[in-house]
C-alpha cells in the first residue's frame, strides 16, 4: 500500500503514505512514452480489442463504431470510421485500441 509505482509516478500520482493538500500537475514527454510503451497499456489495449471483437463481430466498421462509443462516449463520424477502419486493417485492432487509449480525447477531461 505504501509502495510507489513508477508508471503512476510519471503521472504525478501522490505518495500514498503521505497526505497532500494539493496534487502536482505536469505534462511531460515521459507521460506520452509511458502511455505508448508500458506493459499495462498493451494489456489494456489487447483486452479492449478482445471486448470489441466479441461484441461487434468481425466487421471492422462496427468494431470502430463501438470503440468510439465505449472510449469517447460518442458516435464516430464517417471520416473517423473510415480512417480507423483502414488503420485496423493495416495494423490490427489492438494497435487501434492503443491509439484510442492514447488520444487526447480519451486521456484529458474536457
Amino acid at each position: 500500500r505504501g509502495g510507489r509505482n513508477p508508471f503512476l509516478d510519471t503521472f504525478d500520482c501522490p505518495d500514498p503514505s503521505a497526505t497532500a493538500p494539493r496534487r502536482a500537475s505536469t505534462t511531460t514527454p515521459l507521460q506520452a512514452l509511458a502511455l505508448m510503451n508500458n506493459a499495462l497499456i498493451f494489456q489494456m489495449s489487447d483486452l479492449f480489442a478482445e471486448r470489441i471483437s466479441d461484441e461487434a463481430g468481425k466487421d471492422v466498421g462496427k468494431q470502430t463504431t463501438l470503440m468510439f462509443r465505449l472510449a469517447y462516449g460518442r458516435v464516430a463520424d464517417a471520416d473517423e470510421v473510415r480512417l480507423a477502419s483502414r488503420f485496423a486493417n493495416e495494423h490490427g485492432l489492438p494497435a487501434l485500441c492503443r491509439v484510442i487509449l492514447n488520444s487526447n480525447e480519451f486521456v484529458f477531461i474536457k
